[in-house]
């Protein structure tokens, strides 16, 4: 969730693996390309769109910037060698677009469909979920500072963390790891 401390972690594990002489690519998502973006500014409410950002449209939109994002940035970093770590990939969407759909939809469609929308994205070999409770988070990210973003609301951060904790069950067959 929002606040649990991914961009640090992922920064610590990068300086850990480069101590050890390896080649580290680090990077993020929404990814700093076009269409990500974009993203950050509908994020951040900097950006309007004509309708309202709906999860089946920001859905799409994360999609977009991760293929985008694998083709132009993790695969050619993969090619040269480095380990590549990413803040966020496809689970992220899988959690936060399904949570945040309001289309009164089964979730495993929901699922299902943001599923579908991300089958050409490279699987990653392992995916760390940092598990924080909501209201950690909330304190972390009123320390930060800033404006909060579309889907920074306590309710939603709550929903996301129980979402995060069965994590397996939105990305079956990839290794999930869970750190506490």
């Amino acid at each position: 969730i929002d606040g649990a401390g991914t961009t640090t972690q992922m920064d610590r594990y990068a300086a850990f693996l480069r101590e050890r002489g390896r080649s580290v690519h680090t990077t993020r998502e929404p990814s700093t390309g076009p269409i990500g973006t974009f993203i950050r500014g509908v994020l951040t409410q900097t950006t309007g769109l004509p309708s309202s950002p709906s999860f089946d449209l920001m859905a799409l939109l994360f999609a977009a910037d991760r293929l985008d994002h694998v083709r132009g940035e993790i695969e050619p970093a993969l090619a040269e060698g480095a380990v590549v770590i990413s803040d966020r990939y496809d689970l992220s969407s899988l959690a936060y677009q399904s949570v945040a759909s309001d289309t009164g939809l089964p979730a495993h469609e929901v699922v299902m469909w943001i599923r579908s929308l991300n089958r050409f994205a490279r699987r990653p070999d392992v995916t760390l979920v940092v598990d924080v409770s909501a209201d950690v988070a909330a304190e972390r990210r009123r320390r930060r500072g800033g404006p909060e973003d579309l889907y920074e609301t306590q309710v939603l951060q709550a929903r996301l963390a129980k979402a995060y904790i069965h994590a397996e069950a939105l990305v079956p067959g990839d290794k999930v790891v869970h750190v506490h």
